[in-house]
């Protein structure tokens, strides 16, 4: 692992594992520490698969800003954004247009500086230090208005971030108002953690609880009440489906087997 001994941020619990950086040593990143390693160790003890639900979330997201980069979106709103590794939003978008333009909203400390090193020099493509329930901050923020047309369609991510929001009703409101900010023609792209696959739920479970002695816990969330995100939305198909069935690139990437071991359920909409 790469010794991040020499730049750490000064407000860094390095005792204390985040989300983001577990996330980011799962996908064999390098920007986490030994408390991420070991809080990743620990995750793989109780939900042997999840290496694979980081792994098909990630493959996710990048088919669906894929689909909307194909559908004409060229403005990305990523909430939650976790450590820009490779393949990130603003290079799988601009493989369709090199001038998509990303803002890319994360509250994890090593992310946020790490973000602003490999960002550094890329025009329209930065990344907000934020909390994304703070959405008046988020939207008003210069670095927003800067890069985003609120009058042109904008894709706004949550994949795998809402499940940190612990109340259901402020995780309903601050979807609501990010997309009560976008105009007709912008995309939701979410992904989330759900407990209701019959398969796997005691390991979810598990994984949730463990979230708890992180900086940031989460919370499994049921089919039924991740469907009611999308209400009035153009959900396109397949529907809401694990992240591994949503629109594979080919059939032999479809998992069938017991789908629920990707854990997190997924789904594009469209305001119409």
């Amino acid at each position: 692992m790469t010794d991040h001994a020499t730049w750490i941020p000064t407000d860094i619990d390095v005792e204390r594992a985040s989300p983001a950086r577990v996330y980011d040593y799962l996908l064999g990143g390098s920007w986490n520490f030994d408390i991420d390693r070991m809080m990743a160790q620990a995750a793989i003890d109780r939900m042997p698969w999840v290496r694979e639900l980081a792994r098909h979330n990630r493959q996710f997201l990048t088919r669906a800003v894929r689909f909307c980069a194909d559908a004409g979106i060229r403005q990305f709103l990523d909430l939650g954004s976790g450590m820009p590794t490779a393949k990130s939003v603003h290079e799988i978008a601009r493989e369709t247009d090199p001038r998509a333009r990303v803002v890319y909203v994360e509250q994890e400390p090593v992310a946020v500086a790490h973000g602003g090193l490999i960002l550094a020099g890329v025009d329209g493509v930065e990344m907000i230090g934020a909390d994304m329930r703070d959405v008046d901050v988020v939207l008003n923020h210069p670095t927003t208005a800067a890069l985003l047309d609120f009058d042109e369609p904008i894709a706004v991510l949550m994949a795998s971030s809402l499940h940190y929001v612990l109340d259901a009703e402020e995780a309903v409101r601050t979807v609501e108002r990010y997309m009560e900010a976008v105009v007709p023609g912008s995309y939701f792209v979410l992904s989330h953690i759900s407990d209701s696959g019959a398969d796997g739920a005691d390991e979810v479970n598990r994984l949730v609880e463990l979230s708890k002695t992180t900086s940031s816990a989460g919370v499994a969330r049921s089919r039924e009440w991740i469907e009611g995100l999308l209400g009035g939305l153009e959900v396109a198909e397949p529907g809401v489906v694990y992240t591994s069935q949503w629109r594979p690139d080919t059939r032999l990437q479809l998992v069938r087997e017991l789908p629920a071991h990707s854990s997190l359920l997924a789904a594009v909409a469209r305001k119409p």
